[in-house]
Formats: structure tokens, C-alpha cells, sequence
């Protein structure tokens, strides 16, 4: 329950952070500001926008553009106002912005709208290239100083990167903030996803690892846009999303270290001691024979780990196996990265309101969990990810043969295309997880990670194209997610097996799957208790029942 707790609490935190920074960049509608020295023409703030800001085709107001003309002359003269054939110009005077559905963000306080518009976009891109650069060190650094000082650690560094941007006063600032905050944001609860997957045995693993992502990460999701309406102020929005974060210092004295990455290192005694302390707090009994067993296969391991050198991310790509499997899952993540977080943004350009349309894709976050849980216990992961990814795709296309009126079409698809890639970002999320072997599994997920974050830096490019066609971010995701999809056919399915410890579980667990392998077809693999079974399957042994939190 202690690291459902945790689990829990910190799945909330990821939504804030990870998509906090759209609620703070957030451009309200407006329009060119009425040149000065009109005050005498006793027209209304209706009648003035009428009068110097031209409309689309479609009938609204244009952002970026105002009448270049002498209005005093054209109203005192009497004469047909606007007139479509008037030159135009930009906003030399600034901006009006409508605050009735929004309130003020730092894009409509430092006026990046028009042709600064691009600078949102970029601190996006920023914060994911942040990201890029920080999983592969912060992952190297979980696998040598364990999971727990890197949750705490990357949480109180982005708890201070988060709240000193709501100082920012310049795009350099604002931009250098969220950059700290990217390094630090997917460790902070990938290390927990970690932590709490090395504590669950394999029955229980899909269960227990994506109830709280289906729970509290949709709780944060959905309440993330109301918070930030009933603040109205981005500031205010950031200082407290980032302040939370703190509160992961209070973890030192209320979750413990990971005992299966504990035994991997050989520190035996520290593992036993959490062991017996874990087993009082679930009433259960640490038998003597379980005690003999563990210390065994520890000593094993620490003798492995003065006999040679600690294993590291390039040693998945020494043997076959093991590389082709890496490698399939380097595109599976890029592939999700940039689909899911393409379709969370885009939600801002459907819909009628950004904050319902958000709440809606948000809320799509549970049935989705739902359903990867009922199909990665029946489908298994591999066809889950693959079929959630290629139909993922399918949907996606369709969007390019609706018109852009048919609103209601639009977000339908849209939503059903979202649900999809939500879907495969779970599986994708414990699929490495279960696939890399113990000691180089935070390394692996660092490179993982860092080859994400650097696709996702298109990712707020991408939402940016449907400034030219409402369609072309749709297409363009759906063609990577439907190839992403057929290369997930490649990976072994890992339903009912265990996690690999060592290099050479990794090369030879799963195998001898045809690639139609039906894991429902298999009975699940008891764990025996032998002192040889042990050795083969690490912490993977009736003794870590134990550690169950």
C-alpha cells in the first residue's frame, strides 16, 4: 500500500508537470489594439474592433492585422464603414486580448502572439530537448545509486526550476526554467513506475503497475485546466503545480529502497533488513529457508560484481538478441512520444473550448487503462501495443477526409485516435520494464527516454502545422504510428514470465514465441522455492512475496 500510496501521489505530479507549461502558454483570442488619438469618436469597444480590424472569410475577427486608414476622417465624413478593399497593416500598437474564457497567461503578457508566435512552441521543445539530455544520466544514476534518491532528487530540482519560472519576465528566462524542468520531469515517475514493478511479482504486475496511472494520472489530468481557471493567473498556476513537488523529501523516512536492485548490487544485509521490515508491515513471516536463499543468491551477486565490471547500456547491444529487442523498443517509444503528445496539444486546436476539450481527452485516460489492462492479461503486451498502435493510425488518417466544418466528426476521431495512443503509452511504458535485465535497466530506459524526448522536440512543430491545414498533424501521426506498429510484431511477448536479472536472462528469456504466440494458451510459470531456481531467476522467488507493499 506504501508504494500504491507513492505511486499514486506521483502520477498526479507527472500530469502537472508534463502539462502544466500549455495552461501557462495558453493564447487567448485577440486582435490589433485601435491606434491612439480615436478616443473623441464616441465609439463603443464593438463598433471601434468593427472599424479597425478586418474579418476572415469565415466571418471572424483576424489576430494580426488592422485597417491602415484615417479613421477620424472616415467616421466624421459619414461614409461606409469597414470597407474590405482598405489597406492593411500589423498591430504596430499591440494587442486587445479576450479574457472572458481565459485569463492571462505569460504568452498574452509578453505579447507572443503573430509573428512571435512561434516562442511557445519553442520553450515546448525546450523542455523535451531538457528531457533529452537528462534521462540518460539520471537513468545511469538510478542503476548506481539506486531508485529512491533519484525520485527524490529529480523532484526537489524540478520543484525549483518550476516555481522560478513563474518569475520569468523574458522568453531566455522562461525557456532556461523549463529546460531544468524537462531534465528532471520523466524520471520523476518512471523511477517510481520502476521502483514499483521490482517489488510486484509477475501475476500481479500489469494490475498493480497501471491502476495508478488509470486513477490519479486521470485525476490530473482532469483537474489540471480547472485549477488553472480557478486561479486566472499563470503564475499562481505554476508556483503551486511546482511546489507540490517538495513534498517527495518527505519519502526518505517512508519508502524503501528497491530490494530486487539492492540484491543486484550484492548489498545482501540492506536487503534483508527491508525484507524482514516489509514482511511486519504486511504480517507475514520470513522463513529461515527464505532468509538461506536470498543471502545465496546475493552473495552470488556481489561476488559477480567484484569479479567484473558493472554492466552498461552499450552491453544491450552486444548480443543479438537482446539489441534487436532494444532497438525495436527505441522505435516503439519514439513513435509513442511524439503521437501522444501530439494529440494532447492538438486537443487545443478542436473543440469549442480548450479546457472541456481537454477535460474529455484527459477522461479518456481511464477506460483506455482499463482496457490495457484487460488485454495485456488476454492479448498479451505484444498485440496490445500493436494493434492499439496501427488502429492508433487508422483513425488519424480518416481525419484528412473531413471537412474541417464537420466539427463534431472531427473530434470524434480525434478523441477515438487519442484513446488508441493512450493505450499504447501504458504498454509501452511496462513493456521495457519487463524486457531489460536489472542491472542496466535504468540505463536502458535513460536511452530510451533521451531518443523520445529528442522525437518530441517535432512534437509542438507538428501541432504547429495545422495552422496551415487543420488535417496535416492528423496524417502525419497516423503514418508513423501505423509504421511504429508494425515493428512492434518483432518483440517477444512477456505475459506471465519473469523479469530478467543478469545480461543473459535478458538474451535468452522469451524465447523460442512464433509470432502468432498466444500467451493465454500457456499456463503461467509457478516460482518454486529451490535454492536453484533461485539463482536462475534472481528476486523472481517465493521470498520477495514478502515485499509486496
Amino acid at each position: 500500500m506504501l508504494l500504491f500510496g507513492l505511486a499514486a501521489f506521483l502520477n498526479i505530479l507527472v500530469a502537472f508537470v508534463y502539462l502544466g507549461q500549455m495552461f501557462m502558454t495558453l493564447t487567448p483570442p485577440h486582435w490589433c489594439h485601435a491606434p491612439p488619438g480615436l478616443e473623441g469618436l464616441n465609439l463603443t469597444e464593438a463598433q471601434l474592433k468593427e472599424l479597425t480590424v478586418p474579418r476572415h472569410d469565415n466571418g471572424e475577427f483576424q489576430s494580426c492585422a488592422r485597417y491602415d486608414v484615417n479613421f477620424t476622417q472616415v467616421v466624421e465624413s459619414n461614409l461606409s464603414w469597414p470597407d474590405p478593399d482598405w489597406p492593411l497593416t500589423s498591430c504596430t500598437h499591440g494587442w486587445t486580448y479576450n479574457f472572458s474564457l481565459y485569463y492571462p497567461t505569460i504568452t498574452s503578457q509578453l505579447d507572443w502572439v503573430c509573428d512571435e508566435d512561434w516562442r511557445p512552441a519553442l520553450a515546448q521543445s525546450l523542455f523535451f530537448v531538457g528531457s533529452m539530455l537528462g534521462s540518460p544520466s539520471l537513468g545511469w544514476a538510478a542503476d548506481i545509486w539506486g531508485r529512491l534518491p533519484i525520485i527524490i532528487f529529480t523532484n526537489v530540482l524540478g520543484g525549483v526550476a518550476g516555481v522560478a519560472s513563474a518569475f520569468s519576465s523574458s522568453f531566455a528566462t522562461f525557456a532556461a526554467c523549463r529546460f531544468f524542468v524537462g531534465i528532471t520531469h520523466e524520471q520523476e515517475g518512471l523511477m517510481a513506475f520502476v521502483l514499483f514493478l521490482e517489488y510486484v511479482g509477475s501475476e500481479y504486475r500489469t494490475v498493480m503497475a497501471n491502476v495508478p496511472v488509470m486513477i490519479f494520472l486521470t485525476l490530473g489530468m482532469c483537474a489540471l485546466p480547472w485549477i488553472a481557471i480557478a486561479l486566472a493567473d499563470w503564475q499562481t498556476f505554476a508556483i503551486i503545480i511546482h511546489a507540490v513537488q517538495f513534498l517527495t523529501i518527505l519519502l526518505i523516512w517512508v519508502i524503501p529502497e528497491s530490494a530486487r536492485w539492492l540484491l543486484s548490487q550484492g548489498r545482501v544485509d540492506e536487503m534483508l533488513k527491508i525484507l524482514q521490515k516489509v514482511a511486519r508491515i504486511n504480517g507475514t513471516k520470513v522463513t529461515p529457508k527464505m532468509m538461506q536463499e536470498m543471502k545465496a543468491y546475493g552473495e552470488k551477486q556481489a561476488e559477480s560484481q567484484n569479479s567484473r565490471q558493472a554492466a552498461t547500456a552499450l552491453d544491450l547491444f552486444k548480443t543479438p538478441v537482446l539489441r534487436r529487442r532494444f532497438l525495436i523498443l527505441c522505435v516503439l517509444w519514439i513513435v509513442v512520444t511524439v503521437a501522444y503528445d501530439g494529440f494532447m496539444r492538438n486537443t487545443a486546436n478542436i473543440g469549442y473550448d480548450v479546457f472541456f476539450s481537454f477535460t474529455v481527452a484527459g477522461l479518456l485516460e481511464f477506460p483506455a487503462d482499463l482496457l490495457m489492462i484487460m488485454t495485456t492479461e488476454w492479448l498479451g503486451r505484444r498485440h496490445t501495443t500493436v494493434w492499439s498502435l496501427v488502429l492508433c493510425g487508422i483513425f488519424s488518417l480518416c481525419i484528412a477526409a473531413i471537412p474541417e466544418a464537420n466539427s463534431i466528426a472531427v473530434m470524434s476521431m480525434a478523441f477515438v485516435a487519442r484513446f488508441l495512443i493512450t493505450v499504447t503509452m501504458n504498454v509501452a511504458h511496462q513493456y521495457p520494464v519487463e524486457l531489460l535485465p536489472t542491472v542496466a535497466r535504468g540505463q536502458g530506459l535513460g536511452i530510451l527516454q533521451t531518443l523520445a524526448f529528442a522525437s518530441a522536440f517535432a512534437s509542438p512543430y507538428i501541432v504547429y502545422l495545422s495552422k496551415y491545414s487543420y488535417s496535416l498533424p492528423y496524417v502525419i501521426m497516423g503514418v508513423i504510428t501505423v509504421i511504429g506498429g508494425l515493428a512492434c510484431l518483432l518483440l517477444p511477448e512477456t505475459l506471465n514470465e519473469n523479469l530478467p536479472d543478469t545480461l543473459e536472462d535478458g538474451e535468452t528469456f522469451f524465447s523460442g514465441q512464433s509470432l502468432c504466440h498466444n500467451p493465454c494458451a500457456a499456463r503461467p510459470k509457478k516460482e518454486k522455492s529451490a535454492t536453484g531456481d533461485v539463482e536462475r531467476k534472481g528476486a523472481d522467488n517465493p521470498a520477495f512475496e514478502t515485499t509486496r507493499l
